[in-house]
């Protein structure tokens, strides 16, 4: 629990950052958004609870993490990274009206902490950095078509695998047959605790640049996703019945690919940009050129991810869904039921809007609010004209 006595009430347009002075000394001011501080903003894992480090923090004792404070350092030394902005500091976590506030904000740089490195992901760090480099340089006839072109980088990849590696993976039974063979040699990437947090998908969207870092190694993640783009179409990240069927421990990676998507699919439309698309890209958008849709949220990233609290199911993607960030208010006040509500009022039962019941009550499930006949029950007191007008086949059964 950091101390109360580092927390002075804000001011609108505030925020908190921490600048590393030492690896244990670290100091926390206020800043006006307005004045355009520098800062970058790091999307991690929070950590155990029990693993607790002694450090300064303007000249205050106070206890971080211990995954919190070796990531830090590793970010001072080995990144360069002295300012930035952590929600467990910079926001007064016992304030629930100024974390209400806080947590929408966003940052253009975001650098994403996997953890402390092992020799199996530094290889995978060394492998993606080395095909990005030689993609970039890569000159092949310009008559191949896109299948020429997948087979040439298969190749690529395949070969500095081998050359970093020492030789190719053998077949494992972890292996997921519906990824191509090369994504799950990427396994001890994508099997990281930090692909399942809910946070991290919106941090990830929405920065402009996106650091990938463990240990001493770092990639940019669109060069991650680089991989993908000539083996499939980013769409398929949103293929919420196909994400189902993966295994678990390769959920991580359609993650990766989802949230590419997202980034890209942002790019191309200038979604909140204002800019023009940097290339034509035919993509499916809603009616309002949402860049995240209510069914890919809801099906994709809050079924499947991790929070504590289960309202961060909504508010974790908040800023992705235009009729949510315009509409919906942050308020860590409110009840999971009334936050349920909330959101159930803004086209969530619209199947024009990519919403409908299937997708509500996925959201409600996902939210841990109960059965389908609570769900039902719901409906009847809350949405009694959504209620009314299910018929008999279209009603979430309370059975089977």
């Amino acid at each position: 629990m950091l101390s109360q006595s580092l927390y002075q009430t804000l001011r609108g347009g505030e925020i908190r950052l921490l600048t590393i002075r030492s690896q244990s000394s670290y100091t926390l001011e206020s800043v006006y958004l307005r004045d355009n501080p520098h800062y970058v903003a790091v999307s991690y894992c929070w950590g155990d609870v029990k693993d607790l480090r002694n450090v300064r923090v303007n000249d205050y004792e106070v206890q971080l993490r211990g995954h919190v404070c070796a990531m830090l350092s590793n970010l001072y030394y080995k990144h360069q990274v002295a300012r930035l902005w952590l929600d467990m500091v910079c926001i007064n976590q016992n304030d629930l009206d100024e974390k209400s506030e806080q947590v929408p904000m966003m940052a253009t740089k975001v650098y994403a902490w996997l953890g402390e490195a092992d020799p199996l992901i530094d290889c995978v760090f060394d492998v993606l950095q080395e095909f990005r480099d030689r993609r970039r340089e890569a000159k092949y006839p310009t008559y191949f078509d896109a299948a020429e072109q997948l087979s040439y980088h298969r190749q690529l990849f395949c070969d500095i695998y081998q050359d970093k590696a020492g030789a190719l993976p053998e077949q494992s039974d972890l292996d997921d047959d519906r990824l191509h063979e090369e994504f799950n040699w990427l396994r001890p990437l994508y099997v990281r605790p930090y692909w399942r947090r809910v946070w991290i998908v919106q941090e990830l969207v929405l920065a402009k640049v996106a650091v990938v870092c463990c240990g001493d190694k770092s990639i940019d993640f669109d060069d991650i996703y680089g991989l993908s783009l000539d083996w499939g179409s980013f769409e398929q990240g949103f293929e919420t019945l196909a994400y189902q069927k993966l295994k678990p421990h390769t959920k991580g990676w359609a993650t990766i690919q989802a949230i590419c998507g997202h980034r890209r699919r942002r790019e191309v439309v200038g979604w909140d940009m204002g800019g023009e698309a940097s290339c034509p890209v035919d993509i499916e958008t809603s009616e309002r050129g949402d860049v995240a849709m209510l069914d890919e949220v809801i099906g994709i990233y809050a079924q499947h991810h991790e929070c504590k609290l289960p309202i961060d199911k909504v508010y974790g993607f908040r800023e992705l869904v235009p009729q949510w960030k315009e509409s919906l208010v942050v308020d860590y006040k409110r009840s999971d039921l009334e936050v349920f509500l909330d959101v159930a009022k803004l086209d969530l039962f619209e199947p024009k809007k990519h919403g409908g019941l299937h997708v509500a009550f996925r959201l409600w499930s996902a939210m841990g609010l109960g059965d389908r006949e609570k769900f039902n029950d719901c409906l009847r007191q809350s949405f009694p004209e959504v209620y009314r007008g299910m018929n008999h086949g279209l009603e979430i059964k309370t059975h089977n």
